[in-house]
Parts: C-alpha cells; sequence; structure tokens
C-alpha cells in the first residue's frame, strides 16, 4: 500500500466532512491565536517596573491558566460532537475491510493536521492581532508606555505544547472508543439514544434543591466579606442545578405536559413535545453547557464592564481630595488638628499649589459586635451578632465631610447603616470577667447617603456612629481602654487633612511625592511636639492612575474571555443545530407520509426549535439576576458602590448578549432548515 494513502485519506476526510471539520479547525486556529496572545503579553519582560504595569503580567497570567484550562474542557468536548457525526463514516471503513488499527492510523494523521492548522495558522494570526490587542490593552490601562511588537519565543512554545497534549488527549479518546466499538455500533452511533428517557425523580430533586440553595445564598447574603466566601459555592451549587434542570427536571416538565391530554392532543405541541422527550436524553449536557457558558459570558462582562465604568465613583469615593495628610493617633495623644492643617497647608503652598478648598475630619473604628439595637466590643468571645466596623466622629466631622450642618443633644447619636426600627442604642464595653459598662443613646434620622471613603472600600460591614462631640467619643475610647487591660483592641484616631486644587495632575503628582517626606512638612510645624504614629500622603492622581489598570486589566481580562466563551457557545449551538437536523429529517419524512402537511409539520419543528434553543438563554437570564446580589457585594470590594450602573451595565450586558445569541440561531436555523429539506 502506497506510504502516502493515509494521509491523503485523512486529508479527503476532512475536506469531505467539512461541514463538521472546518468549524471544529476555526475553533482550533482562533483558541490557538488568543492563548498566543495572552501568554505573549504575561511574558512581557520590558515594562517599568511599576505596580500598575504588574497588574498586567499578573491578570494575563491568570487569564493564560483560565485560557488553558477552559481550552482542555471545550475541545475535549466538540471532539466529541465531531466523531459521534463520523461514526458511521468509521463503521463503513471497517465493514469494508480497514482493520481498527488503520482507521487509528487515519485518525493520528488527521489529529497532526488539526494540530498544524492551528499552529501554522493560529500562531501567525496571534501574532497579526498582538499589537492591536496591545494597544487596546494600554487604552484601557491608561498606561503612557508604548508597546513594542515582540515575538514571544515562549509563547509560542507554550501554545504549541497545550495544543499538542489537547489534541493527543483526544485522539487517544477517539482511538479508545475505536476499540471498544463493534462496527455495527459505529454505523448506529449517531442513532443511539432514541428510547424515551425515563423520570428521574432523584436527580430532579437534586436539581431543584441546589438551584434553590445557590439562589437562597445569592439573596439572603448581605455582606460582601461573607459574599466573597460563599460565591464559589453558590456558582457549584447553580452549575450542579443546571445540569440536573436540563437533564431530569426537563423530562419531568414535558411528561406532565404530556400528562394533560387537552394540551397534548393538538398536532403541534403532540409533535414538539413528542421530539423534545426522546431526544432531551442526548441534548441535556449540550443545552446545560450552553445555558452555563451564556451565564458565566454575561457575568464576566457585566461586572468587568461596572467595575470599569464606575472607575470615576470609586475614585471620588475613596479620594474625595486631590491631596490628603492621614494621621493615625492614639486618642490620648498631644494631637492638635489646627496646628497640623496650618502646617500641612504652607507645605502645600510651598510646593507651588495654592489651594481652593481645605478642610480637614476625625474618625475612630472599632470592630464590634452588633445585635439588634446594641453594639458591643469584640474582646468578650461573643458569637451573637453580626461583626461590623463601627466607624465613629463627631458632628462637626460629619459636616466637614458631607457639608451638612448637624446638631446633636449629648444623649443624641446618628447611627448611619443600624436599624432604622430601633430609637435608642445601646453600647456596651465587657472586660474579662464579664463587667459590662453600658451607653444609651437615641437614635436621630439616617443620612444613608453618608459615607467615608477610606472605609467604603474596605471588605467589612461599615457602621458609622456621630456623635455630638469630642467628649462622647473620648467616653467611649475611655471605657474600652479601662475594660480591655491590655487585651483589647488599640483605639486609635485618623486625622485626614485634605485640600483641592485647581493645578495640573502632575503639579499635583510632584506635590504629593515632595510632602511625603516629612523633612518637607515639619519646618512648618510650630510649637510643642504633636504625637503620631503613622502619616501618609494620598494622592488622587496617582492613585487614579491605579484604580484605571486594575479595572482595565479586569475588563479586558473579562471581555477577552468572554469572546472565547461565546465563540465556544457558538461552536455547541452549531453542532447541536446539524445534529438536530440530520435527526429531524427523517422525522420530517416519516410525518409527511402519515399524512400531516408540510406547513403543519415545518411548524410544530420550528416550534420545537426555539423552544430548546432559547430555553439555555432564559435560563441564564434568571442565573444573572439572582447572582446580581452577589456580584454587587463583591464589587463594592473594588470601590465601586453604584449599584444603579452596575444594574444598567447587567441589563445592557444581557441585552447585548440575546441580540447575538438571536443572530447566531437564524444562522445556524437556515443550516438546520437546509438540512432537514434535503
Amino acid at each position: 500500500m502506497n506510504k502516502l494513502f493515509y494521509p491523503k485519506l485523512a486529508g479527503q476526510n476532512i475536506i469531505k466532512n467539512g461541514k463538521f471539520y472546518f468549524p471544529y479547525l476555526l475553533t482550533v486556529v482562533i483558541s490557538a491565536a488568543a492563548f498566543y496572545i495572552m501568554t505573549a503579553l504575561s511574558y512581557y519582560n520590558d515594562l517599568p517596573e511599576k505596580q500598575r504595569y504588574d497588574y498586567l503580567m499578573m491578570f494575563m497570567t491568570l487569564g493564560s491558566f483560565v485560557l488553558a484550562l477552559f481550552i482542555v474542557i471545550f475541545l475535549s468536548y466538540t471532539n466529541s460532537f465531531l466523531m459521534k457525526r463520523r461514526s458511521k463514516e468509521l463503521g463503513l471503513y471497517n465493514i469494508l475491510g480497514m482493520g481498527k488499527g488503520s482507521i487509528g492510523l487515519v485518525l493520528c494523521w488527521e489529529s497532526l493536521y488539526t494540530w498544524l492548522c492551528g499552529i501554522v495558522i493560529g500562531i501567525p494570526l496571534g501574532m497579526l492581532l498582538q499589537k492591536l490587542v496591545m494597544m487596546v490593552v494600554g487604552r484601557m490601562m491608561r498606561f503612557n508606555t508604548v508597546f513594542e511588537f515582540y515575538v514571544s519565543v515562549k509563547g509560542i512554545a507554550a501554545t504549541a505544547i497545550l495544543f499538542a497534549a489537547v489534541i493527543a488527549l483526544t485522539l487517544l479518546n477517539n482511538l479508545r472508543r475505536l476499540h471498544l466499538q463493534r462496527p455495527v455500533e459505529l454505523l448506529h452511533g449517531q442513532n443511539a439514544g432514541e428510547r424515551e428517557p425515563r423520570t428521574k425523580w432523584l436527580l430532579t430533586l437534586l436539581g431543584i434543591g441546589s438551584l434553590g440553595a445557590g439562589y437562597y445564598i445569592a439573596v439572603t447574603t448581605k455582606d460582601a466579606i461573607v459574599a466573597l466566601g460563599v460565591y464559589f459555592v453558590a456558582v457549584i451549587l447553580v452549575i450542579i442545578g443546571t445540569y440536573c434542570l436540563f437533564s431530569a427536571v426537563s423530562i419531568a416538565v414535558l411528561k406532565a405536559l404530556r400528562r394533560n391530554k387537552r394540551f397534548y392532543y393538538k398536532t403541534g405541541n403532540f409533535i414538539s413535545i413528542s421530539g423534545m422527550l426522546h431526544r432531551m436524553n442526548r441534548n441535556a449536557v449540550g443545552l446545560a453547557n450552553i445555558c452555563i457558558l451564556s451565564t458565566m459570558v454575561l457575568v464576566m462582562i457585566s461586572s468587568t464592564l461596572s467595575l470599569y465604568m464606575g472607575t470615576e465613583d470609586s475614585i471620588r469615593l475613596r479620594y474625595p481630595a486631590d491631596i490628603s495628610g492621614v494621621f493615625i493617633y492614639n486618642e490620648d495623644d498631644n494631637f492638635d488638628t489646627a496646628r497640623l492643617t496650618d502646617g500641612m497647608t504652607k507645605a502645600v503652598r510651598a510646593q507651588g499649589l495654592e489651594p481652593t478648598k481645605i478642610w480637614s475630619y476625625n474618625s475612630m473604628p472599632l470592630f464590634m459586635v452588633e445585635n439588634n439595637n446594641e453594639l458591643r466590643n469584640m474582646n468578650t468571645g461573643d458569637a451573637n451578632g453580626t461583626v461590623v466596623n463601627a466607624v465613629m466622629l463627631t458632628a462637626a466631622d460629619y459636616t466637614a465631610i458631607s457639608g451638612k450642618e448637624l446638631t446633636l443633644a449629648p444623649d443624641e447619636v446618628m447611627y448611619v447603616g443600624g436599624d432604622a426600627r430601633y430609637d435608642t442604642l445601646h453600647i456596651s464595653i465587657v472586660d474579662g470577667n464579664g463587667s459590662v459598662e453600658r451607653r444609651e443613646f437615641r437614635t436621630v434620622e439616617q443620612d444613608k447617603s453618608f459615607k467615608i471613603g477610606q472605609y467604603a472600600v474596605y471588605a467589612a460591614n461599615i457602621k458609622y456612629l456621630i456623635f455630638p462631640d469630642m467628649a462622647a467619643l473620648h467616653d467611649i475610647w475611655k471605657l474600652v481602654e479601662d475594660t480591655a487591660a491590655g487585651n483589647g483592641p488599640v483605639m486609635q484616631m485618623t486625622c485626614n487633612i485634605c485640600f483641592d486644587t485647581d493645578d495640573t495632575d502632575e503639579q499635583k503628582r510632584e506635590c504629593g511625592e515632595a510632602i511625603s517626606d516629612w523633612d518637607n512638612v515639619g519646618p512648618y510645624i510650630s510649637g510643642d511636639q504633636i504625637d503620631w504614629e503613622r502619616y501618609y500622603i494620598n494622592e488622587k492622581t496617582s492613585n487614579a492612575e491605579e484604580f484605571y489598570s486594575l479595572n482595565g486589566a479586569f475588563l479586558f481580562l473579562g471581555g477577552f474571555l468572554g469572546i472565547i466563551f461565546m465563540m465556544a457557545m457558538v461552536l455547541i449551538i452549531y453542532y447541536k443545530q446539524i445534529s438536530e437536523g440530520y435527526e429531524d429529517r427523517e422525522r420530517y419524512r416519516i410525518m409527511q407520509q402519515v399524512g400531516l402537511q408540510k406547513e403543519e409539520v415545518r411548524s410544530s419543528i420550528n416550534k420545537q426549535v426555539l423552544i430548546v434553543f432559547f430555553a439555555p438563554l432564559v435560563v441564564a437570564a434568571v442565573h444573572v439576576a439572582f447572582d446580581f446580589s452577589l456580584v454587587k457585594l463583591m464589587l463594592q470590594l473594588f470601590g465601586l458602590m453604584n449599584v444603579q450602573l452596575a444594574m444598567w451595565c447587567t441589563v445592557g450586558s444581557f441585552a447585548g448578549f440575546a441580540l447575538i445569541y438571536a443572530l447566531v440561531y437564524m444562522r445556524t436555523a437556515k443550516v438546520y432548515y437546509k438540512i432537514v429539506s434535503e
């Protein structure tokens, strides 16, 4: 036999099965290009050594790992679609005299062609797109560095090795199936699973329970820290529930509809329900995969888009002033806010800046346990209640931050974030012996919009307590100090001295760097020594660059992976439509032979396909709606408090995705109807 027989036969098979093989090859090429780009960016060594550039390396490395894992799973999954459609062809080869060893050799050559296609076309395509992607990344992250084009040898090697391993894995699986199956089974492999599925009550209950538990976690979680801890638990429960939903719950629902005689015994409903019921065993996993991929795309794109679109809001919240000096000091230290403010103002002016607004405020954070209308110190080991970061400040400091006047009586407090049902607030300080010192305050109406930026972005449940004056704050500090006996938390105050200016960003940055050195501030502070523990400068311009670098990296990674996942979803839909087209072609012919009109049959099949096709999108929308409760909490950890913006980004992402989904349906439906009408 000619040595070129097997390579030629493998090439002819790929061309002959182009309807199935070319989309698979296109996926391999695009995946190889995407992985090369991601690894090339993660190995970039010529960036300045700054934290904002380190974000790029960190996120691209993470993206490379996620993408590699996805490629392994997805190409293995789509290969099973491909081989199922080709099982009849391989069985025919076997019956005509070609041994399984020879068939296996043909499959080896086909796998080699697939790998070469991915490497020879995919990597150069990645190189062509690399410069464009680097420009997009640089713009998103607001880099001032020009990315020079370079060929990543490590990226080429990593891509070649990954796809060699994945394709070798799929080849071994194909050879295993070929070895285990008889020729007759290969001939009829694509028609297997036509019997009506049984109702899987245990799986149905598991699906309902898993979805219910995942949704319950999403709805009942109210704290950002807790949301971070339970998010992946909820995701796993929803994934399990989704597979059970399409594998078992859908069968139970279809059988329930069939038992409704008035509904079932109508031409359109009869054909649609019967068709869906008999194919649900095979299609359940595909539908669940489409649903999960859709949910992943929607969550990734909407959350990263929300984060990026809300960057300015996050910056304004976290850094309300252009420049601020932050002093951490003990409550009983010799600390003079007015004198420090005057000295800091002189230091800022010495750097050539003229402040347009100057203000200062003090705050005292303390972790406590909240139980109804009581706040209790944490050193008692009391587990009843919710841990909160109680940020305490005076009415004067509240006015300095918010610009709103507030007058409180000596026994009054504004408890922002507390339960508005209670007219009183009890602050209880317990020592190690169980002795309790308690203070009671009448609560006034809350200013629910009040936040202090430096605390608002903390991963903790923040509550604000506004007292009449510093004497009330000192009383609370004294209680904690006396009862802690050296074992409790150290009560420290934070003083922020803030400056706004109309000068340029570069001048602000230079001023911030200069006054970070106390030697440039100390000479302007006159009088007795002032005590503090720590001092640092917050300068908005530099920190804004950090925000955009972080959020831009998030958006690029979410968008990049979202496009890859969407491509995978399109391929699954395409293979699903083709598979169902060949299955329905025979049903289509039989139904016409028993007397049904062509229009009736076509209408019922169209209804069936529409229901099955859009079911994953509807379920994905429900998943995203429940997931939003957790996502908005986790976005708070990155400084995004604008819930309305996050909601509109989610709605917009879903609308755009649904449009793409509908276009994919219309395009693949044409392929389906062409097959059916042959």
